[in-house]
């Protein structure tokens, strides 16, 4: 009885085992396919020159179109840290603002013409945790501040 559910066992395991390995063949992406689908999109995004520090950067909340091409602007002139701050601010404030109601499109058309630090400084963070820095924070370190 004992060999019989081993052998069980064993055809079970090798059953599931090409499953996966199927399922992990099937779904698989080809990155060099994609790498070269992305590049010209990424190449054919060319920003105006832009002295000074990104986050100073207006955002443009007329479409969620616009509204990518101002991030990736503010990006592309930004320090990184400053960056991932205003992206958590913008999770933060997508999720609970009430006037947002979840809704991006919402949250956009309230922060147009905002600057980056504008929309970080609707979000008052708490002191972090002990080894947290500025991009380390999340939602629990924050809450709204309303203007």
């Amino acid at each position: 009885m004992k060999k019989s559910l081993r052998k069980y066992a064993e055809t079970w395991l090798l059953l599931v085992a090409a499953t996966f390995l199927l399922a992990g063949c099937a779904t698989q992406d080809n990155p060099a396919s994609e790498s070269a689908a992305e590049s010209p999109q990424k190449s054919a995004i060319e920003f105006e020159p832009w002295d000074g520090d990104g986050m100073e950067i207006p955002l443009d909340g007329s479409s969620m179109d616009a509204w990518q091409r101002s991030m990736a602007r503010v990006k592309a002139y930004s320090d990184p840290d400053a960056y991932i701050s205003l992206e958590a601010a913008l999770s933060y404030l997508r999720t609970y603002d009430l006037s947002a109601r979840g809704s991006m499109d919402n949250l956009i058309e309230q922060l147009d013409g905002m600057t980056g630090y504008e929309v970080v400084s609707r979000v008052r963070w708490r002191k972090p945790a002990p080894g947290k820095g500025l991009p380390e924070k999340d939602a629990a370190d924050a809450k709204i501040i309303d203007t």
